[in-house]
């Protein structure tokens, strides 16, 4: 008798135990799930930037074209006439 007692009782045991790491398991299950998903709004969000980075690099570089053109612009009318 004392050793079917002894037996539930470890039964017992190891059915808390096992009910706790399925309990944990979920719970991990779960933050991985809500970590993909903030994984996948931050590629999203990333390549927003990077294509963003890209148009204002676009933009600058056209104003620096602008700002060479003008810079030619004054060069040339600043230049002295030589007359021959």
């Amino acid at each position: 008798m004392l050793e079917t007692h002894m037996s539930i009782e470890s039964l017992g045991h190891l059915e808390s135990k096992l009910q706790n790491l399925i309990d944990k398991l979920e719970l991990t299950r779960m933050e991985l799930e809500e970590l993909r998903a903030a994984n996948t709004r931050m590629e999203q969000e990333n390549a927003e930037l990077k294509q963003e980075l890209g148009s204002w690099g676009e933009r600058v570089g056209a104003l620096l074209g602008k700002l060479d053109n003008v810079s030619e612009d004054v060069a040339v009318e600043e230049e002295p006439a030589y007359e021959a």
